[in-house]
């Protein structure tokens, strides 16, 4: 049975030497930096606000991963929570008159409906450093707001690299630099997975999945503790200069398309956006249960099923919010490694669930 989600594994690409030129399209502003992820880039934007500014309290989504606030803890900086739910739909509940030194604004998931433009507006006309998230948003006609100040994204949740992140500084140049070197260990534990998983997808019985899976899992421990300056590793920046854009683009819209206009009517789950503007590239497409039990349920059923669909995300440690959307999400896969097939066998999956 051929699987669906989970990680990327990597492919044989014809690429040519490394060149220095960034891919066109990810020129956002002024300054960009390539680097270890997503993380990394936050970090890093945060390390060059300081260079220059006392900063002591960023104002932060409450539906967040930790790995998004683990640089403002490193930091020493105080994360104050504005609330993000679900009523119906992704509701912000920012307070624009909040003091702090940075306003943090996440894109969720691609959608339109979940970009927060009008509060990262409301912020700079206070003269509020901003820092915006686009890794949900990357790929949609419109990625980021020309009015914020930093832009971060992970890239490693887009395409099958073994590393990526990129830090953007819309207007002027960035004060610091990164390290020359990547995390070479981490590199070389995670390229290891993603080639072993390849022979897996491709039938190869020698591999065995819990092999791969611990080698993910070790890569992932070794970023949690070293993840500051690094730079993107080579091979990954060749395959970013190689991939071809506009067809992840289009097979990403298409897969929504599909998964839309079969799920909208269905009773036992809400979609987490009413509609998929022409305009959209979702990372995912989010549902919303109606508890926790079903929402695991739920996912039990995909995974026996050799469907494999992420959480966003388990709740940070140091979030005291009773925010149920981290109970009840489940995002469903549409990457540009599944076609019409795989999301009429995601949809048949889905409609057969009976809690």
């Amino acid at each position: 049975m051929k699987e669906i989600g989970s990680e990327f594994w990597l492919e044989k690409y014809e690429y040519e030497e490394l060149n220095s030129e960034i891919p066109p399209w990810l020129d956002l502003g002024v300054d960009n930096q390539l680097l270890l992820s997503g993380r990394t880039a936050i970090d890093f934007a945060l390390k060059d606000i300081q260079k220059n500014k006392d900063v002591k309290t960023v104002y932060f989504p409450s539906y967040c991963c930790q790995s998004m606030l683990q640089p403002f803890i490193d930091n020493g900086i105080r994360v104050i929570f504005y609330d993000v739910y679900f009523e119906e739909q992704l509701k912000f509940n920012v307070d624009i008159t909040q003091e702090c030194d940075i306003f943090f604004a996440m894109n969720y998931f691609g959608f339109t409906k979940g970009r927060m433009d009008k509060y990262i507006e409301a912020f700079k006309l206070r003269n509020v450093i901003v820092i915006e998230d686009i890794t949900h948003s990357l790929l949609s006609n419109i990625s980021f707001n020309i009015h914020s100040d930093y832009i971060v994204a992970s890239l490693r949740k887009w395409f099958p690299i073994i590393s990526g992140g990129i830090a953007v500084k819309i207007n002027g140049c960035f004060d610091i630099k990164p390290k020359e070197e990547t995390l070479e260990e981490m590199i070389k534990i995670r390229k290891s997975a993603m080639l072993d998983k390849a022979k897996y997808i491709k039938g190869d019985s020698t591999i065995k999945k819990e092999k791969f899976l611990n080698k993910y899992r070790i890569a992932s421990e070794l970023l949690n503790k070293d993840y500051s300056l690094y730079s993107i590793d080579n091979e990954s920046y060749r395959i970013l200069q190689s991939i071809n854009l506009d067809s992840i683009i289009k097979r990403r819209r298409e897969n929504a398309k599909i998964l839309y206009e079969h799920l909208s009517a269905n009773k036992k789950y809400k979609l987490c956006f009413s509609e998929l503007s022409i305009e959209d590239c979702p990372l995912f497409v989010p549902i919303i249960t109606f508890s926790n039990t079903e929402r695991n349920s739920l996912r039990r059923h995909l995974i026996n099923n050799s469907v494999f669909c992420p959480v966003h995300w388990p709740k940070p440690s140091i979030l005291n919010s009773q925010n149920l959307i981290f109970d009840k999400e489940l995002s469903l896969v549409i990457d540009q490694r599944y076609d019409v097939t795989d999301m009429l066998n995601l949809i048949r999956r889905l409609e057969e669930f009976d809690e």
